[in-house]
């Protein structure tokens, strides 16, 4: 497993909100978040984010779309979400599984376990932009 700490500046993204989304290996590959996926792609977009937000007393929310440079930028009926400027571990796949998106999740849930990061739960962002191409940003302390 290999990761860097990246400083990233606030980004805003804008897109469907899945409530009550469990953070981990396996969130992308449920019904619901392939079935939002698809219509974010539907609009031809191909750089697809997907934004966790942690939501007081309900959990994390998912908010799935695409990078935008402010309200202008936002669909009609999307939501906008700022991510802030902080560090952030930087997660690419690595080939412990077959799933890209598995494989990055996997790496920094034992890199929280092994002691080498220590998490914000703050926003974490996952941005895929083709099936092998993913990035993962875990918010740090």
């Amino acid at each position: 497993m290999t990761f860097e700490i990246v400083k990233r500046e606030a980004a805003d993204f804008g897109g469907l909100v899945l409530p009550r989304r469990e953070l981990g290996s396996t969130v992308h590959a449920t019904d619901l978040m392939k079935f939002t996926r698809e219509r974010i792609h539907q609009r031809g977009i191909d750089d697809l984010t997907t934004v966790y937000v942690a939501v007081p007393d309900l959990g994390w929310s998912a908010v799935v779309g695409y990078r935008c440079a402010g309200l202008d930028d936002l669909a009609i009926g999307d939501v906008l979400v700022r991510v802030p400027a902080g560090y952030f571990a930087k997660f690419l796949p690595d080939g412990r599984s077959s799933d890209p998106i598995e494989d990055v999740w996997l790496q920094a849930e034992i890199a929280e376990k092994e002691g080498r990061i220590e998490r914000a739960f703050t926003e974490e962002v996952e941005s895929l932009r083709s099936p092998s191409s993913v990035e993962l940003f875990i918010s740090l302390a």
